[in-house]
């Protein structure tokens, strides 16, 4: 006869198991450094259901999660994961020092200290707003990474690729790209090139000064995901 090896617990043996506050801990052990996301809290808003053979827990009515390290907030409508191993989120809001994204669905990678995120995404943060279809939040370096055709509405463009600095602000478009300023637009070769936009205080204003020829101390920030 085989044995069911998942079992459904009730929301009060998940009170239980992870305490009164329904908060699951993926941190080190004591005396290890942290690094990003090993600190993960995650808090269910309902029902679990854990794999005992591959320990693979379900939160089908969402949840939360909060990175001590990053700073990375998410909220899910469902959550899937393996204690330090990985999480994946549908119908996710997440916040950190990127801004604010929302997409469809959601992916850390918590070895590689990698957030990755899919699916009808836009990003939002200072003087900045982008769609695309794919993001890619490297934690240890704090660079995200746009791919799969990336459009911009504050300001207004277009571009293969965009990576962002998320501790200056500046941004690099990679590729095929359209910059539309306030006076002209900025359209890269037929084969693709690149763009800096540099971020800056106008007034009381946030603005990008663009320009086609990067700083190499920018590119030396970026040399790993070109």
């Amino acid at each position: 006869m085989r044995v069911r090896r998942s079992v459904l617990t009730s929301v009060t043996a998940f009170l239980l198991a992870w305490g009164l506050g329904q908060e699951a801990g993926a941190g080190p052990s004591h005396g290890q450094p942290e690094r990003p996301f090993a600190g993960l809290v995650i808090v269910s808003h309902g029902r679990q259901t854990i794999d005992l053979v591959t320990g693979l827990t379900v939160l089908p009515d969402g949840g939360s999660l909060v990175d001590r390290q990053t700073g990375v907030e998410v909220d899910a409508q469902v959550i899937r994961y393996v204690d330090g191993d990985y999480i994946e989120a549908a119908g996710v809001t997440v916040s950190g020092a990127f801004g604010e994204v929302v997409a469809d669905a959601l992916r850390i990678d918590v070895e590689n200290s990698l957030l990755i995120a899919t699916g009808e995404l836009r990003l939002s943060r200072d003087g900045l707003v982008v769609t695309a279809a794919s993001l890619s939040y490297h934690a240890l370096e704090q660079v995200v990474v746009f791919d799969g055709g990336v459009t911009g509405t504050e300001p207004a463009f277009f571009a293969d690729r965009l990576l962002l600095d998320t501790l200056t602000g500046d941004v690099l478009l990679d590729g095929r790209y359209e910059f539309a300023g306030d006076l002209f637009t900025m359209r890269s070769p037929a084969a693709g090139g690149r763009l800096q936009l540099s971020l800056r205080q106008s007034g009381d204003e946030i603005v990008y000064a663009a320009t086609t020829e990067v700083s190499p101390a920018l590119l030396e920030r970026f040399r790993a995901y070109l």
